[in-house]
């Protein structure tokens, strides 16, 4: 509840975003499946119908239920759709039944192999390790980091401006954070640098602020890759 009540601040934070069907994707495909069951006669009693309705109505409405109706839908329309696309006779049913351990079995061992050699470490683009091990920002100071890089630098023991916890920030806080590292008020951007003592800075190359730091006579790029962009501050402003 206390998430959600961060208000107009939750429209800047990607999994709290409604469902982007710019593209085909999972959830896509699972409204599909549900869409031609439907079409193919299948019926659900009307409490399992407000319940999907309901998980439904909250996976369009912010990304990261869309994992919450994957779980638990298929609890609640395994039996009804069982019943209208089932039917197996009684004898064939322990062959089904031995086809299906099977069948479980080679997924379970399928899996297991591709998780084992799947990496995982987390993506690239949310992981500054060479930046923050160029640019020395464990000695920087305070650091005004991108909101996606606030996990690595908890790992790398780097203390954080901002980072997935936003019930620990609250709305207010998260607004401002994005308008000023958006430019949308350049006002405050300096402001928030003075206020909070800013002594480096880590931001994604595409960040508007990184172009206004760049023009700024008391702040010096000092590293800068595909991933990352370090600001840090000069000890004697040029002129």
């Amino acid at each position: 509840m206390t998430t959600l009540g961060l208000g107009p601040a939750l429209a800047w934070i990607a999994e709290w975003r409604p469902q982007d069907f710019g593209h085909v994707g999972g959830f896509e495909l699972l409204l599909l499946a549900g869409i031609f069951a439907l079409s193919r006669g299948a019926t659900l009693p009307v409490v399992r119908v407000l319940v999907v309705l309901g998980l439904l109505h909250f996976a369009l409405a912010q990304m990261r239920n869309a994992d919450l109706l994957a779980m638990l839908a298929p609890l609640y329309l395994a039996a009804p759709l069982g019943r209208r696309f089932g039917g197996a006779a009684a004898d064939d049913v322990a062959v089904a039944s031995r086809g299906l351990t099977l069948a479980g079995l080679g997924v379970l061992i399928a899996a297991s192999g591709v998780a084992l050699a799947h990496d995982v470490r987390p993506a690239p683009t949310i992981t500054p390790q060479a930046a923050i091990a160029a640019a020395d920002l464990a000695k920087a100071g305070p650091v005004l980091n991108d909101y996606s890089f606030g996990g690595y630098l908890i790992f790398a023991g780097i203390p954080t401006f901002i980072d997935g916890r936003a019930e620990l920030y609250g709305g207010p806080f998260i607004d401002r954070y994005n308008r000023a590292l958006a430019l949308i008020d350049l006002g405050d951007f300096l402001n928030l640098l003075e206020e909070y003592r800013i002594g480096a800075t880590l931001l994604a190359p595409h960040t508007p602020a990184v172009a206004m730091l760049d023009r700024l006579p008391e702040w010096q790029r000092v590293y800068s890759d595909d991933v990352a962009v370090v600001h840090k501050r000069r000890e004697t402003p040029q002129r």
